[in-house]
């Protein structure tokens, strides 16, 4: 996979503020056009059928016209400035969860605006040494699945390994700062020497109801080692 897949991404707009502003500049823009030829065509013409239609006359058209264009432009410059910036840090210990923890992931929104929890989902693979790998699902499965995949690999809570429950309408913590971040994952020696993959994928609606999305690339296999990084 691309580094870039890993960045965050907006996969949908609200289509109240932005879908249906736009529909409406389009119809607006469109019947101002229409009023536009009207306007230039013969008096008895503009008498005849389907001329004679009208929906709005062109001044309230363009002044329309304008009142859409800023809504659009204000909503834009908005979302550059309110969006959630999902950044999150892998290291070693610093668990408040796990004593023995070797890989500790925390996540924080660094951006200008609040970031509410849509959804999380988990991807697992074992390593070749992890019994039990036959009962994992492939692709992206929820948290209770996850856990069950790893405790097929004989893996315990507390013991183990530790997987925050962050469920929907949770708030991602603002602040740029990783040790004032949720801490999302804690892994100890046996975890990391039974799991080859453990990505973690975010979705979060931020203040217009946009939804972002970032993947964690919690592990790796040991070819391709994870690195102590802020992301």
């Amino acid at each position: 996979m691309e580094e870039s897949q890993w960045d965050q991404r907006r996969i949908s707009t609200s289509g109240r503020t932005l879908r249906w502003p736009r529909a409406l500049l389009v119809f607006t823009l469109v019947n101002l056009t229409w009023e536009i030829v009207k306007a230039n065509l013969n008096a008895n013409v503009r008498d005849d059928w389907p001329w004679r239609l009208t929906v709005l006359d062109a001044s309230t058209c363009a002044a329309v016209v304008a009142l859409l264009a800023g809504i659009i432009l204000t909503r834009s410059q908005l979302s550059q400035t309110m969006q959630p910036a999902l950044s999150w840090s892998g290291f070693k210990g610093r668990s408040g969860e796990l004593s023995n923890s070797l890989r500790t992931v925390s996540l924080v929104n660094a951006g200008g605006g609040r970031a509410v929890v849509r959804s999380v989902a988990y991807r697992i693979q074992a390593s070749s040494t992890g019994s039990g790998s036959a009962a994992i699902p492939s692709g992206w499965v929820s948290w209770a699945t996850a856990i069950e995949s790893l405790a097929s690999l004989e893996l315990n809570w507390d013991d183990d390994y530790f997987m925050l429950h962050l469920g929907s309408g949770a708030a991602v913590p603002l602040t740029n700062v990783s040790k004032e971040g949720m801490e999302l994952l804690a892994l100890g020696p046996k975890a990391l020497e039974r799991l080859s993959v453990l990505d973690i994928r975010i979705q979060v609606i931020d203040v217009l109801g946009d939804v972002y999305e970032r993947d964690l690339q919690c592990i790796r296999p040991a070819s391709v080692p994870a690195p102590v990084r802020v992301a």
